[in-house]
């Protein structure tokens, strides 16, 4: 027990060192210099090319998946080849004249229950997937669609603002779903949904007035650029809030594969489509990348294995292993303590980032002799109160949730009477009837559903996903009652 309870709190430290790590190594990726095709030492602004990274940390996960299910295909086969011996064992015994009728009645049983608990782990173990199942894993390449567009323009919106301003726009991910679970969901808003929404709102403005406002600083754009990042930034959100309706909505009945299948599988797939589609569409559109394009392939690839230094690809490299980590640590730190407690952990992530970008200001780390992190302005402060007031936000928008959990169970009603073509109300068959004049059929209020506490920065973080996890959780809580 002792053993469990330290596994789980060293998952939620590793989460949150693993977390920050990942948003400052976002901004660095984009920092790193390397030599380009016309022999230019450049920053590495490469954003649709760090997705790519970022999804093939993700799809890591899927050989923990499969390391999974091959130490416990070998445990069921060892199972297996110990209940036979036991089995044969018993069986030698029964041929022993010198045992009574008892005795062998008695090992006969232990042999009949060897087989039956055989069956039973036969039962349990995962065969081969029928048809709607693997249907419904090709069906995970839609929602990857939509955390691939969302997680580019939240890499290009990086790319012009700071990690704190970063981290804290994507709190804008609670309006848009609210908005979109009541426009197709059919979710009942309270008060205190209303009043959360407000504030979250505000602590959004505030924080994107204080971003551009603010002094322009080594690693942020214009103010021209900042307000196009920010607006990039609020964009994704309202795509990945779609990505949870649509999860919600059609992929209902996927209970049946594990968290490091379903993050594996997104990055996977998130990882095809970028080398068949998007780099490719990249290469060809045009842009301000070398050679006139939106992104020029060739050139990241030359930057990465012809700059002598290789740093470009070490931070690669660190970054999809960080992204890997993070998702399986928060695996865990969900699957013991809960989407909400992972929800709470994410707020701190963000807190962490900005005190580290500060602690990396101020203790003069350098690349390139510029200095690495955020500078505390005069406009940090209103920064600082509009990530309080974002997080008030949430926290009253998961009041509302639990007013409106409590109202449902009020509105459940066990049993109703009901007779085709009569009257839904319940009959009274009076004292001494003796037959009943209607049948009781259950009865659920449809206007009553379960609401969802959304997370306002769990999401894209985990690239994918895990985050995908935490959209997990706000797909399970709005379900229908």
């Amino acid at each position: 027990m002792a053993a469990a309870g330290a596994s789980k709190w060293v998952a939620v430290l590793g989460m949150l060192t693993f977390g920050t790590v990942s948003s400052i190594m976002s901004k660095v990726n984009f920092e790193v210099r390397g030599l380009n095709l016309k022999g230019e030492l450049v920053p590495f602004h490469k954003p649709w090319f760090c997705v790519l990274v970022m999804f093939v940390g993700m799809s890591g996960c899927l050989f923990l998946y499969a390391g999974n299910l091959a130490s416990s295909c070998l445990k069921r086969a060892r199972a297996k080849r110990g209940s036979s011996d036991k089995r044969e064992g018993y069986r030698r015994y029964m041929d022993d004249p010198s045992l009574g009728g008892e005795d062998n009645a008695y090992l006969k049983a232990l042999i009949e229950n060897k087989g039956e608990d055989e069956g039973c782990e036969e039962d349990d173990e995962e065969g081969p997937y029928n048809c709607s199942q693997v249907l419904g894993m090709l069906m995970i390449m839609i929602p990857s669609c939509f955390d691939l567009v969302a997680t580019v323009l939240m890499s290009i919106g990086l790319l012009y603002v700071t990690v704190s301003i970063y981290q804290m726009m994507r709190g804008a991910e609670l309006i848009f779903a609210a908005i979109f679970s009541v426009l197709f969901l059919g979710k009942k808003l309270y008060k205190l949904h209303y009043i959360g929404i407000c504030l979250a709102l505000a602590g959004i403005t505030m924080v994107g007035i204080a971003s551009v406002l603010a002094p322009q600083q080594n690693d942020t754009g214009t103010k021209a650029q900042q307000v196009l990042g920010i607006g990039l930034i609020i964009l994704s959100q309202a795509i990945q809030a779609g990505q949870i309706c649509f999860e919600e909505h059609f992929m209902k009945n996927l209970d049946f594969m594990k968290p490091t299948l379903v993050v594996g599988l997104e990055g996977l797939y998130g990882t095809l489509l970028q080398c068949l589609i998007v780099l490719p569409a990249a290469q060809k559109l045009p842009g301000s990348d070398v050679g006139g394009k939106l992104e020029n392939t060739e050139d990241s690839l030359h930057m990465i294995f012809k700059t002598p230094d290789h740093l470009i690809a070490v931070t690669l490299v660190f970054t999809a292993f960080v992204m890997l980590f993070y998702n399986v640590l928060g695996m865990q730190v969900t699957g013991h303590l809960g989407a909400l407690f992972r929800s709470i952990l994410e707020t701190t992530r963000t807190l962490l980032a900005w005190m580290v970008g500060l602690v990396m200001y101020y203790a003069n780390v350098k690349l390139y002799g510029e200095p690495l992190g955020e500078a505390w302005t005069s406009y940090s402060y209103l920064q600082a109160a509009g990530f309080v007031v974002l997080v008030m936000g949430t926290i009253t928008y998961g009041r509302g949730d639990e007013k409106s959990q409590e109202d449902s169970s009020d509105l459940e009603v066990d049993e109703v009477f009901y007779t085709p073509g009569e009257s839904t109300q319940a009959v009274d068959i009076g004292v001494g009837a003796t037959e009943p004049q209607a049948i009781a059929t259950s009865f659920t209020p449809s206007s009553a559903r379960r609401n969802a506490y959304y997370d306002f920065t769990a999401a894209a973080a985990s690239v994918g996903s895990g985050g995908s996890l935490s959209r997990r959780g706000l797909r399970n809580s709005l379900q229908n009652t």
